[in-house]
This record gives structure tokens, sequence and C-alpha cells, in this order.
């Protein structure tokens, strides 16, 4: 289960619309997770040696665009068995979905829904901790409370845990959002933005306090066609993601920054992550 706080976060944070309405019966809730854990093909078999690679950075960095197609392309070569989780999977899950849709426009689904799906997405998480499920999970850190938990279930079940970072400067990633925002017509809240932004300091500062599982730390700039590798318990992590934020230009241009993680992470992942 879901400790309360967890959830009064998530609602302080995502929940101050009506229309994101989370206050279903428990079963309702139950029966979401139990459909969402069926569609995503979460029920095969567990994985003895389960592992969950995390996807890092703040909206616009970088992370769907970049790293979950060079990390997918890369367990897929490798036929590894895995569970995809991001929080845009679970919101056609919500019971009002089309009424928002039409009061708001397409535009708002994702800021209207966000503490609903948020909340879905981390009871089948949760499932997918218990059952032993490697994990892909397409979500930034959040506030120390929400890693902490997350982080306790991992090691409860002993996972091996990559979390592959996108270190961009904000002027960067808010300019991308932007982009993104006069192509496609979604809205993003400039606070929600910057809480993804902010929120990564603290959460590492409290994975340091808690790194007892395996882990590697791999931190992507803009400009370097591969990473710095590192691990939570570095007493130097912080500054060295910082630095990479601070990379100047030139850039790699997107195509050649894609193709240069992808090249790499083929390589990386021809083994699992290491455990202890």
């Amino acid at each position: 289960m879901i400790p309360q706080e967890v959830i009064d976060f998530i609602l302080g944070q995502w929940g101050n619309f009506a229309e994101c309405d989370v206050h279903f019966p428990p079963e309702t809730w139950q029966d979401l997770c139990d459909k969402a854990y069926r569609d995503l093909g979460a029920s095969s078999d567990a994985n003895p040696h389960p592992f969950c690679i995390r996807l890092v950075g703040q909206s616009g960095s970088g992370k769907s665009s970049q790293l979950l197609p060079s990390v997918q392309s890369a367990l897929e070569a490798y036929h590894y068995p895995y569970v995809m989780i991001a929080v845009r999977n679970f919101v056609p899950y919500h019971p009002h979905i089309e009424a928002i849709k039409q009061q708001y426009g397409s535009g708002m689904i994702r800021e209207k829904t966000n503490a609903f799906a948020l909340i879905l997405l981390t009871m089948v998480l949760i499932q997918c901790i218990e059952q032993q499920r490697s994990i892909l999970l397409d979500m930034t850190l959040l506030a120390p409370k929400y890693e902490e938990m997350i982080h306790r279930y991992l090691q409860a079940h002993h996972y091996a845990c990559d979390y592959q970072c996108m270190a961009i400067s904000k002027e960067v990633s808010d300019a991308w959002i932007a982009e993104r925002c006069r192509a496609t017509g979604r809205v993003v809240e400039k606070s929600s933005s910057g809480f993804f932004y902010n929120t990564l300091e603290p959460a590492f500062a409290l994975l340091q306090e808690f790194a007892s599982i395996t882990n590697r730390v791999i931190i992507w700039d803009r400009a370097n066609p591969e990473p710095m590798i590192t691990q939570l318990g570095d007493e130097q992590l912080w500054k060295k993601f910082i630095a990479a934020r601070q990379v100047p230009a030139p850039f790699l241009n997107f195509d050649d920054a894609l193709a240069s993680k992808q090249a790499f992470l083929h390589t990386f992942y021809s083994v699992l992550p290491p455990r202890k």
C-alpha cells in the first residue's frame, strides 16, 4: 500500500484541480491497478535477479526522447524482459478522462490527471517490485519521502538499480518544453516543470543516505557522446551532476546525441546491471 504521507505529497503537488478526482473507492483503485498491470504485460514470470533502470531529469531534459529509446533498444537487442512504466501511460485509465478532455481540451489532459496517474503508477510499480519484474521507469526523481518509499521496496526485493540521468540546465529544458508545447498543443505548468528541476538535489541527497542496493549513476550532458559513471555514495555526486548541467555549447545535435547514446548503451547493457 502507498503510505498516506506519499498520497498527501502527490495531492499537494498535483491535486489542486477538482477535475483530477482521485477519491475513488479502494476497490476501484485496485481494479484499475490490476487492469493496468495486465495491460503492461507485467504478469509474466518473475525475474530471479530483477533490475530497475530509472530515467532521471527534469521535464524537457530528453529522458523520453533520448534515454528511453536508447535504453529500450539495448534491452531489446539482448532480449531482456522488462516492464515499461511512465506516468503518461496511466492517464487513459482515469474514469472521467472523456469528461476532462471535453471540458479542457487535449492539451490539458496531462495537467488535470497528474495526481491520478502518479498514484496509479505507484500502485503498479509496487506490484511489479513485489513480483520481481525487471523495470524500465521513465520518471524522474521526486520528493525524498517518495524516493525513500520506492528505495525501500527495491531494497527489500533485492533489485540492482541504474539511474540514467540527463543533466541539463533549466534554460535548455524550458526552451525544449516551449517548443514541444508549440508543436503538440500540450500545456505544461511552469510550477510543475520547476518542481522536477528543484527536486533532484534533495532526492539525490536522500538516496545517498540509503545507498544500500547495488547501483550505478550514469550522468549524461548535452556535449559529450559518452556519460560519466558513478554511484550513490559518491561524495562528489551532486557536484558532478551540476558540472554536467553547466557544460557549455556547442551541443551535440539531436540525431548525433541519440546515436551516441544508442551506441554506448548497446555495449553497456551487453550484461545486466552487476550485483553484489
